[in-house]
Order: C-alpha cells, then structure tokens, then sequence
C-alpha cells in the first residue's frame, strides 16, 4: 500500500485549501449574481459586453463562455428580450453583431463590479502588498506547472 510523504501530504492539504477557498469564493460570487436575475453564463456574457468595444462574435463570445454559439444566439436573444442588451448587425462584417448594454444591462454590470471588490477586499483583508504580490508569483508558477500537466496548455 501507498504511504504519502510529508510532502506529499502537504501538496495535497495546500491544494484541497486552494479548492475549498475558490468554491467560498465562487458562492458568495453566485449568491451575488443571483440577485441580477441571471445565470451564470449569462451574466459572464454580460461583463464580457461591457468590458469589449461592442462588436462581437458569437464565435468569440462561445470560446470565451466554453459553450456552443447556437447556445451563445439563444442567449443573445433572451437577454435582448429581457432589456439587457441591443444588438444590431454590423454592418462592415455580417459574421458580427453590434452588441451594447441597455441600461437595465449598464446598473447590473456596475452592482455586480461593486460586489465583485466587495468579496475580493474582504478575501484579502489584512494582507500587505508583498504578501499579494508572492501569492501571485506563487499561483504563476502552480499555473505554469498544471500548463505542463496539461501539455502546454496556459488559460
């Protein structure tokens, strides 16, 4: 039978707390999204509008959402229907819409950027800069190793 070494077991621990820590991270983040009234990748679509000049496509917006751009056009639609988004065809490139936030879509982007500094600066309450800045070279380098893992693959 198998015996973790110490080290071993010390990976192991640190990365079931990285787990722990996302999944807290992300449930507060969904209980704040839910409020909005949108799913999740919806409202990921949503700050991915706001965050892009207007001219998107659904191809661009289905790899950024990892779904399938027939699912990205009933989503486009539903949100336009629901006064989140208006979209008209570009006219330069027919392959692209000419998507903008309503106002309805503007105030949830701007609650939901709120919130999102809200949960990050309590996350990080009473760390120093130096301490932030190690934990990002720290992640960097857990990133850069899973790329490995992965065979090269860096997100």
């Amino acid at each position: 039978m198998y015996k973790e070494s110490a080290s071993e077991l010390k990976a192991r621990s640190t990365v079931h707390k990285l787990i722990i820590t996302m999944k807290k991270h992300r449930g507060l983040f969904d209980e704040m999204r839910e409020r909005t009234g949108l799913g999740r990748s919806a409202h990921r679509m949503l700050m991915i509008v706001s965050d892009s000049d207007g001219t998107l496509s659904q191809t661009f917006l289905a790899e950024k959402l990892e779904i399938s751009t027939a699912a990205v056009a009933v989503m486009l639609k539903k949100m336009e229907s629901d006064g989140y988004i208006s979209r008209k065809a570009n006219a330069a490139d027919s392959r692209f819409n000419t998507i903008e936030l309503t106002q309805k879509g503007a105030e949830v982007v701007e609650s939901s950027k709120k919130a999102f500094f809200a949960i990050d600066s309590a996350l990080f309450e009473g760390f120093a800069e130096n301490e932030m800045d190690n934990l990002n070279e720290f992640l960097d380098r857990l990133q850069t190793n899973i790329a490995k893992l992965e065979g090269g693959k860096r997100s």
